[in-house]
């Protein structure tokens, strides 16, 4: 299988196969530690943000819909494609989420972290984001996931509203507490 076969895989054909969203394919390890150091430096621009907008293409800025969201793993076959490509998954945050959000809103909508957390890190260092709904998916297999995920700039594991103190709290998702418990202790010791 060759590159424009994956490229126009149903599924991935929104995947950018190089990473960074702002600079367009310059992104890597180096350039996000540059950017985020000079964002923590500025102590005297109105605005250090990054003037392109991230909802050129994803207006909801919605995981899934478009760039520079694009990259949900949901499936064996995601993760597969994502394997095939390193360079992705060393140059990009994973996020990790128990559950579909965190909590509620003032307006009582729900609040989706991971949505935050990858905004703000394409925005200050043009740094892509990888989201494992764990909820939705279920649990892959950890012994495979976890080398992957640890070898990329950082890994950010979520709350949930569900409670770890009742695994009752989890109904509904694919992954239960017990199963959650096992990610993040083999997480923790990889």
């Amino acid at each position: 299988m060759n590159i424009n076969e994956l490229k126009s895989s149903p599924d991935k054909e929104n995947w950018r196969l190089t990473p960074g969203y702002l600079s367009q394919g310059c992104s890597d390890f180096e350039s996000v530690h540059i950017l985020l150091g000079r964002f923590l430096a500025d102590r005297h621009s109105e605005n250090p943000l990054q003037e392109k907008s991230l909802l050129s293409e994803n207006g909801s800025f919605d995981w899934g819909q478009s760039q520079p969201l694009e990259k949900v793993i949901n499936s064996q076959e995601d993760f597969e494609f994502l394997m095939k490509h390193p360079r992705l998954f060393r140059n990009a945050i994973a996020i990790v989420e128990p559950w579909d959000h965190v909590g509620y809103n003032p307006l009582g909508e729900h609040v989706r972290a991971s949505l935050n957390v990858a905004y703000i890190a394409q925005t200050i260092a043009d740094c892509d984001s990888i989201l494992f709904p764990l909820w939705s998916s279920g649990l892959l297999d950890p012994e495979a996931i976890i080398p992957v995920i640890s070898s990329g700039l950082a890994v950010v594991l979520e709350g949930g509203e569900p409670s770890v103190r009742d695994a009752s709290t989890f109904a509904g998702g694919k992954s239960s507490l017990a199963e959650l418990h096992l990610f993040v202790e083999k997480l923790l010791l990889s």
